[in-house]
């Protein structure tokens, strides 16, 4: 682990943490920081944001998971805040501003295994920087649904805080909702045991 995150991560204490297989049989540690925090540029690999549509969250439908935080990859002389306008733009059509943005924090994932040939990120830790940000309008208003431009959403759709509640979250992503601005109370922000 380089000594920058090292560091970083002995001040802080993870929300949530679970182990994911991507495609390939990769295995990873996935842990939530949502806490706004400087963090290591060169590990940063993606930005995520977590869209609010009024009083809804947009949730996205990939092949294997549903999840909050559309985004991706920066490309060439992107800002973070600009490559989650992007990304949230292709994989939902929805427009958010880079003004609105608001960091939430981020995401630590910590690979089990040895990097696979031609893996792109670094090993064995990468961090992916959250967002959150409001969209007031979408690219198509007459759509019934949009395809994700590089196809990797199979779907989105917009949930309430009780269907945010009732959905099949991860405890990461239900720590991220916990510190989103505007979400109204709900079983999730409730601290366990009350």
């Amino acid at each position: 682990m380089p000594s920058d995150l090292r560091a970083l991560l002995s001040r802080l204490t993870p929300a949530a943490q679970h182990r994911i297989t991507w495609s390939g049989g990769i295995r990873l540690q996935v842990s939530a920081y949502p806490t706004p925090t400087a963090v290591p540029d060169e590990l940063i690999t993606s930005i995520r944001c977590i869209v609010r549509v009024d009083h809804r969250v947009i949730v996205c439908q990939a092949p294997d998971e549903l999840h909050i935080w559309p985004g991706g990859r920066r490309e060439p002389g992107e800002t973070y805040e600009q490559t989650a306008q992007r990304e949230v733009r292709e994989e939902t059509g929805w427009l958010i501003d880079p003004g609105d943005l608001q960091l939430l924090g981020f995401l630590h994932f910590r690979l089990i295994d040895p990097a696979p040939p031609g893996h792109p990120y670094p090993h064995p830790d990468f961090l992916q920087l959250v967002y959150t940000a409001p969209a007031r309008e979408h690219a198509d208003p007459h759509a019934t649904s949009w395809t994700d431009v590089e196809g990797w959403e199979e779907c989105h759709q917009l949930l309430t805080r009780a269907e945010l509640d009732a959905a099949p979250l991860t405890e990461v992503q239900r720590a991220f909702l916990k510190v989103v601005p505007g979400l109204g109370n709900s079983r999730a922000n409730t601290p366990r045991g009350e």
